[in-house]
């Protein structure tokens, strides 16, 4: 079922690291994006409030 080494190849290590970042953008991926928007909309708020209030 396993290979006998100890150690996982390369290969391997890659190919679950791509997985890894795919099905981590494909969750979280949305839920930030909406996040970051929100952000930068409130710092633009900020900002233009304190341009207006000087």
């Amino acid at each position: 079922m396993f290979l006998s080494s100890r150690f996982l190849s390369f290969p391997m290590v890659i190919g679950a690291v791509i997985i890894g970042v795919v099905s981590g953008k494909a969750i979280f991926g949305p839920p930030l994006d909406e996040y970051w928007r929100k952000k930068l909309q409130e710092e633009a708020a900020a900002k233009d409030s304190d341009a207006n209030s000087s």
